[in-house]
Order: structure tokens, then C-alpha cells, then sequence
């Protein structure tokens, strides 16, 4: 099988020719800060039909490196194809980049079909397991650590920057991914799709393990996830990209311009289904 990093770049390449190769209008960068070790901070990629597709910058000098290519975020237009061959020939900015592409690529290709994402359940991300269970959470996810702790559950929490993590009884800090084969179910942040780490968790969990993606990074088709077997993915999606710019010029949280959503095998209908709806629609 090849790289997950491959295969978003191939599948990306395809909404891209689905799409007619729409423009690439604007970027949206959040101010850098010396240190990004303690922030979780988003940009956001806008096609010219209004599509957005957040990604993760708060990682090593990701937002430093976008600050100095594009001084002018705003300003920035751009070859869809030329810049998702950054899945497979650049570093972690050019994955970056590359994934905000594909997943506003994805909120296009999902409005265009006519399809409708299910709404995030409240409970996702906190799954139904026996007190005393340990969960796995690649990513360090401090609101659903305490939830799971509420429901008498320890956390073993894979994390590259340790610091972030606040010592306490019941969780457990790790460097070693093999410690995940512990684990009946593991919560991994979207951003190891930046890092390029994915396919190490995959391949450490144990088999028949739960693994479900979360974050706004995993706001795209999740097609080579599925093939790998993890089981829901969840992202967000932005009816209007009005909505959110003015959220975020007024320095206030964007989470009420975007939905959450939550896709499975059982209520995705496949890539193949969604391009054909595209063309049949055409």
C-alpha cells in the first residue's frame, strides 16, 4: 500500500479535475508568536468559490516559515496541483499547506454532490469503555482528558512537545508510539497527517484497536484513512466564509462560524460516489 501522503495527494489531484481546477484565493495566517509550543492555532486556504479548509500552523516553525513565503496571506493565489505535491515532496510547511488545500478541495467536492456531513455526535471522541479502560490520544487534548477521567478512564497521551501535558493521577505520558498497543482505543489529532506520523500510529496500535481522527485538519475526504482502517473522522465545515473572516478579525473564537461533523465508513459514501453526484449534477 502506499503512503498516506500519496494517497491524499493522489485523491486531491482527482477533486481538483472534478472541480474544474478551481483557483486557490487567499489564505488566512494567525499572528505568530515566538512560541508555539502552548497554543493550538489554525490557518485557513479559501478557493475562489468560497470553499475553506482549516490546518494546523502551532507546530515547530510552520507559521513562522508561512509568515515569510506569504507576507500578504490575503493576497496569495495558487495552483491547486502545484501545491499539493507538497504531501509528498516538501516538509512539514509544504504538508501543511498542501492539507489546508485538500481539505477545502473536500468542502467543495461535499457541497457540490450534495452531500450532507452528520453532525458530530456530543459524545464522539469519548467512547462508551469500562471504568479502568485506558485510551490512547495522540496529541495532547486537555477538555477531553478531563471527560474521559469523569468517566473513570486513564489516558496514555502520546505527545512530541511533553511540556504541554499537566501532570496528574491517571494520566500517563509517553514518547513511544509502540505504547499505543496497549490501548483498545486511540483519539490521534489530525495534525500527524502534517507531520507525516500517521502511519507510524497505525502501524503501532493493536490490531482491532478503535482509532478515530479528530480535529479540523481531518476536514477532508477520508478515503485513504478508511482504507487503513480507522473508524470516524471527524472536521468542520464553514457555510460561509464571511462568517468566519469576521470571527477571526474580531479575535474571537471561530468555532460558531463551522459545523462539526463526523464521517464513518458506514455513513461516507466513497470518493467514487461523490465525483460521479459532481458529474451527474453537471
Amino acid at each position: 500500500m502506499s503512503s498516506i501522503a500519496r494517497d491524499y495527494q493522489e485523491l486531491g489531484q482527482l477533486q481538483t479535475k472534478a472541480l474544474g481546477h478551481p483557483v486557490l484565493n487567499g489564505l488566512y495566517l494567525p499572528a505568530p508568536v515566538p512560541d508555539e509550543t502552548f497554543r493550538d492555532e489554525f490557518g485557513f486556504v479559501f478557493l475562489n468559490d468560497g470553499s475553506v479548509g482549516p490546518f494546523y500552523v502551532s507546530m515547530d516553525d510552520v507559521l513562522q516559515t508561512l509568515w515569510t513565503r506569504y507576507p500578504e496571506p490575503a493576497a496569495y493565489t495558487g495552483d491547486a496541483s502545484l501545491v499539493l505535491a507538497g504531501f509528498t515532496e516538501g516538509n512539514a510547511v509544504d504538508r501543511a499547506l498542501a492539507l489546508g488545500v485538500y481539505n477545502a478541495l473536500s468542502a467543495a467536492v461535499l457541497r457540490d454532490a450534495g452531500f450532507h456531513a452528520p453532525d458530530r455526535a456530543p459524545a464522539s471522541g469519548l467512547p462508551d469503555l469500562p471504568p479502568g479502560s485506558l485510551v490512547g490520544m495522540v496529541g495532547y487534548f486537555c477538555p477531553l482528558i478531563d471527560k474521559l477521567m469523569e468517566r473513570g478512564c486513564a489516558v496514555l497521551v502520546l505527545e512530541q512537545a511533553p511540556q504541554r501535558v499537566v501532570e496528574r493521577p491517571g494520566v500517563t505520558l509517553t514518547i513511544d508510539p509502540g505504547d499505543l498497543s496497549r490501548c483498545a482505543h486511540v483519539l490521534c489529532t489530525a495534525a500527524t497527517l502534517i507531520n507525516d506520523s500517521l502511519g507510524q500510529i497505525l502501524s503501532a496500535v493493536a490490531e482491532g484497536a478503535t482509532v478515530e481522527l479528530i480535529g479540523p485538519s481531518g476536514s477532508g475526504l477520508p478515503d485513504p484513512l478508511f482504507a487503513r482502517g480507522v473508524a470516524s473522522v471527524g472536521g468542520s465545515s464553514f457555510a460561509q466564509k464571511s462568517s468566519l473572516l469576521e470571527c477571526l478579525e474580531r479575535g474571537e473564537s471561530w468555532g460558531s462560524a463551522g459545523r462539526k461533523y463526523q464521517l464513518t465508513p458506514e455513513n461516507y459514501p466513497g470518493y467514487g460516489r461523490l465525483l460521479g453526484s459532481i458529474r451527474e449534477r453537471r
